[in-house]
C-alpha cells in the first residue's frame, strides 16, 4: 500500500511567510512603542522618588521647611535657577551640571526647548514655556535622568500661584538630554516645586482646564493626551490613575 503525504508547497509557505512579516511590520512599532512608553513610566516613578527624596531632606534640615533653604537665593539674580540647582545637587548623585541650559551648555544637562515636543508630535507652544528659552538650570544624575530647575521667588509666593506658594518648577527627563522622543508625557514630566511639596503638574496648575465639579474635580484628565497642552500634565495621570 502507498501512503500519499500531503504537503505545502514552496509558494504556500512563502506567502505565509510574507503575511506574516507585514503583519509583524504593521504591529512591532505599536508593540515597541508601549513597552518603551511602560518602561519610561517606571522610570518617571523612579525620578519622583529621587526628587521628592531630596525635597524632603532639604525641608528637614532648614526647620523643617523648604523655604528656608531658599533664602540663600535672590529674585533679583540672573543665577537665581543655579542657585536652586544647588540645593537640590547637594542630595542628588550628579554627574554632570550646567548653570544654564544655553551657549557652550545647551544639550549637555536639558534637551535644548527648540527640540522638544508635544505628544500630537507639534512643536511646543505652551509647555516651552517651562524650559523659559533654554536659561533653565540643569542636572545629569548618574541614573541618566536630567533635571531643570526653574525659580518663581524665594518667598514661594509666585503670582502664578500665591495661594499654593508655589516656589518654582523641575522638568524631568527621565532617560537625559540626548535620548529621543523628548517629548512632553513621554520622557518629559513636569513637576511644581510648592512650600510644603514638590506635586506632579495637572491642569488645574497649568491653564485651570479641569473638568467636573467639586468632588468629581479630576484635573489630570484634560491635557494629557489632549488638550492645549498634549501631554503638558501626563505626570499626574500617570502617578495617580
Amino acid at each position: 500500500m502507498k501512503l500519499k503525504y500531503n504537503a505545502f508547497t514552496l509558494a504556500e509557505v512563502l506567502i505565509t511567510l510574507g503575511i506574516i512579516g507585514v503583519v509583524a511590520a504593521m504591529t512591532m512599532p505599536t508593540v515597541i512603542n508601549n513597552l518603551q512608553n511602560k518602561a519610561n513610566i517606571n522610570k518617571l516613578k523612579r525620578e519622583y522618588s529621587v526628587i521628592q527624596q531630596a525635597f524632603q531632606r532639604i525641608a528637614a534640615e532648614n526647620d523643617a521647611d523648604f523655604k528656608n533653604a531658599l533664602s540663600v537665593c535672590s529674585d533679583n539674580s540672573s543665577d537665581k535657577e543655579a542657585c536652586l540647582k544647588n540645593i537640590f545637587k547637594a542630595k542628588l548623585n550628579v554627574i554632570q551640571e550646567c548653570d544654564k541650559n544655553n551657549g557652550e551648555n545647551l544639550s549637555k544637562c536639558f534637551v535644548p526647548q527648540a527640540e522638544a515636543k508635544q505628544l500630537n508630535g507639534k512643536p511646543v507652544s505652551i509647555g516651552g514655556g517651562y524650559f523659559n528659552n533654554d536659561t533653565t538650570s540643569g542636572l545629569v544624575l548618574n541614573d541618566g535622568a536630567s533635571l531643570a530647575f526653574w525659580l518663581d521667588t524665594v518667598n514661594c509666593n509666585s503670582y502664578l500661584n500665591p495661594v499654593k506658594q508655589r516656589c518654582g518648577w523641575v522638568v524631568v527627563d527621565v532617560n537625559g538630554p540626548n535620548s529621543n522622543p523628548n517629548t512632553w508625557g513621554r520622557d518629559l514630566f513636569l513637576f511644581f516645586i510648592f512650600a510644603n511639596q514638590i506635586m506632579p503638574a495637572d491642569a488645574s496648575a497649568t491653564d485651570y482646564a479641569c473638568s467636573g465639579e467639586g468632588d468629581e474635580k479630576v484635573c489630570y484628565k484634560d491635557d494629557c493626551g489632549v488638550g492645549t497642552n498634549y501631554g503638558l500634565t501626563c505626570a499626574s495621570k500617570y502617578l495617580y490613575e
